[in-house]
């Protein structure tokens, strides 16, 4: 019996409206820059800066006031989630336009300033390969000399069903050590790839675990070792 037979619904109120958070955001920072830029180039600052700087400065006030999220099988009434979602929702403009992010990558160093200003921390000497991508920028350490393969996917969060249908998600923070390697299309979710190890191409590594180049390993909901 799922969770819609038990009369459980699926997606809370919450979670619904904050859909509406990037379209919102776009349909907002059109009229104040059309209405207030005084030329073109106020208008071009200003479109870069409602697009590239009020949605990581508003989702690291958000995580000033009240914390990073983290933790196993939350639920959509449980604080973490909400804060997660509200972050993940400002990020939604980038996940669904990757070419933004691609952009900041062409400048060395530019990209990582723009992972702290979210919260998460990237080193500037990171080699970000074509199509890499980056999904919960607030929940993200790439640490020096690591490398992300093409199209290799980093996530901080990974949704689960209960037993009676209902919807779960795990969220941590998704960690690359140092000199560690991404390899092609290969994943990882609130989990660690230690320092100096590879990721095979096309593998992915489940929530809350390590993988140390031969082996995995469980990590508490905090990144710890189990």
């Amino acid at each position: 019996m799922t969770a819609a037979d038990r009369g459980v619904p699926p997606l809370t109120v919450y979670t619904l409206a904050l859909n509406y958070l990037p379209l919102v955001q776009l349909i907002t920072g059109a009229a104040i820059v059309t209405t207030q830029a005084t030329s073109p180039a106020a208008f071009i600052i200003g479109a870069i800066a409602w697009i590239y700087l009020l949605p990581p400065l508003v989702c690291r006030l958000a995580l000033l006031l009240f914390g990073t999220p983290h933790g196993r099988a939350l639920t959509q009434h449980d604080r973490a989630y909400k804060v997660w979602w509200f972050t993940y929702q400002w990020q939604i403009l980038f996940n669904r336009l990757p070419w933004l992010d691609e952009i900041l990558r062409l400048v060395p160093g530019l990209y990582a300033l723009w992972i702290f200003l979210w919260g998460g921390r990237a080193s500037p000497l990171v080699y970000w390969a074509p199509g890499a991508l980056v999904v919960d920028r607030p929940l993200l350490v790439v640490e020096r000399g690591a490398v992300i393969g093409a199209g290799a996917g980093l996530s901080g969060h990974s949704g689960t069903l209960a037993p009676d249908g209902s919807f779960r998600i795990d969220i941590g923070t998704a960690h690359i050590g140092r000199g560690a390697i991404m390899g092609v299309r290969s994943g990882l979710s609130a989990g660690e790839l230690a320092s100096g190890q590879m990721l095979p191409a096309g593998r992915m590594i489940k929530p809350f675990t390590r993988w140390d180049g031969k082996s995995k390993h469980a990590l508490g909901a905090g990144g710890d070792d189990a």
